[in-house]
């Protein structure tokens, strides 16, 4: 499986009723176990946001159409009146949102060719970083069935970090010759350091801001699903306290947790065992959003076409909090979810084609505080990295065509 996404791709029986919402008390029985169990100062907040967001996207029959509009409207009976009017006024919403977000999209000029791009990242000095593969390809050449990858292919002899100005597309400076084999995820914490994933060297990299390595994970080259190996690990989310999260990834279905300096801590997570995907179940967990003040790492699963959110354990100074990998909530058929980054407690993510045919490749966007959901920029094939800026600017890198797309977002008041 590679990043291209995949036609036809059989995943067994869909159960129609699981695409339709549960019920409210159903759905909300293990945030309120949660809860129960563990309380702490932002428990407030934290549940504030699951049932908004439960609602927004699952306890309702027009939840699904309230998040993408007119892409998939299901069927209501005639004679329920009361549903028929809740759909009409979630509709009216939607396009008044929508008439209300200003929304630019353009084509980044980047100044130097481009390969396809597997990262996006921004500086604290807002300069944008594209991790990409150059003239490298993934394709079914790439690895073999075990997931070694190709040796006769070698490292890419050109740079693989462009650092880029976000407003005119001139590359600045360029880095990481002879290094990777297949670029993937890259994240700048708040430090300026970056943390990559390769998925060919199945390696997780801290560099610093000139880019040398000053932290490595995994056996380079070497495939595995023990404590001490990752196998094609997909991104990374980093915590204020140093603490990180990896996305493993392609050929592992987990997300581990480990501590500043690389100490494995915890991990969670399961392959499919059926489908419908039971909950804490990952079919390629492709991208992670870590919102730590309301302790949410949030998982783009890829091929399960949602949005998974748990516990991120994270806890500051002596308070109490829920333990890592807890399951809290999600968005489900929402289409392949490629990235996902978090910006002010607004989610944003962009998506691929479902598998039916439904919904269309696109970006959507969620307000945590209130639950408002708007999808935009329709159309945007192959998109695969996402980067949010301080001043609400969205930059989407695709894998073919091999460029940046630059949305300007702004809501009025």
């Amino acid at each position: 499986m590679n990043d291209t996404p995949q036609r036809g791709f059989n995943l067994g029986h869909v159960d129609k009723e699981r695409k339709k919402a549960c019920s409210l008390r159903v759905c909300l029985r293990p945030v309120f176990s949660v809860v129960e169990k563990h309380h702490s100062e932002n428990m407030v907040r934290f549940l504030q946001f699951v049932l908004i967001s439960t609602l927004i996207f699952v306890s309702s029959k027009a939840s699904i159409y309230s998040f993408y509009g007119d892409a998939i409207a299901p069927s209501v009976d005639d004679d329920d009146s009361d549903d028929n009017q809740k759909e009409q006024e979630a509709e009216v919403a939607i396009e008044e949102e929508r008439a209300n977000l200003n929304s630019e999209v353009q084509i980044l000029p980047v100044s130097k060719p481009l390969g396809q791009v597997g990262g996006l990242a921004l500086t604290p000095a807002n300069k944008l970083v594209a991790f990409h593969r150059a003239d490298r390809v993934w394709d079914e050449f790439s690895f073999d069935k075990n997931f070694k990858f190709n040796s006769t292919l070698g490292a890419i002899k050109n740079s693989t970090f462009y650092v880029i100005d976000p407003k005119t597309g001139a590359v600045e400076s360029e880095h990481g010759s002879e290094t990777y084999l297949m670029p993937h995820g890259l994240t700048a914490d708040k430090k300026g350091n970056f943390w990559v994933t390769d998925v060919g060297r199945h390696q997780v990299m801290k560099l610093d801001s000139n880019f040398k390595p000053i932290l490595e994970l995994g056996e380079k080259g070497v495939p595995g699903s023990d404590e001490k190996h990752f196998c094609q690990p997909s991104d990374v989310a980093v915590a204020s306290n140093g603490d990180f999260f990896v996305a493993d990834g392609y050929c592992n279905s987990r997300i581990m947790k480990f501590d500043k300096d690389g100490k494995l801590l915890t991990s969670f997570g399961s392959p499919n065992s059926e489908y419908p995907a039971e909950n804490g179940e990952f079919f390629v967990p492709h991208s992670l959003a870590l919102i730590e003040d309301v302790n949410l790492i949030c998982v783009a699963d890829r091929e399960n076409e949602r949005v998974q959110c748990f516990s991120a354990g994270i806890s500051e100074g002596h308070r109490p909090t829920v333990p890592t990998g807890v399951f809290i909530t999600k968005a489900e058929n929402i289409g392949r979810v490629y990235a996902i980054r978090e910006k002010r407690h607004y989610l944003i993510g962009v998506t691929g084609s479902d598998l039916e045919g439904q919904i269309e490749p696109q970006l959507f966007s969620m307000d945590m505080d209130t639950g408002k959901a708007n999808t935009f920029a329709k159309g945007i094939e192959n998109a695969h990295a996402l980067a949010v800026s301080e001043d609400g600017n969205v930059f989407i890198g695709q894998i073919g065509p091999n460029q940046i797309v630059k949305l300007a977002l702004s809501t009025s008041a």
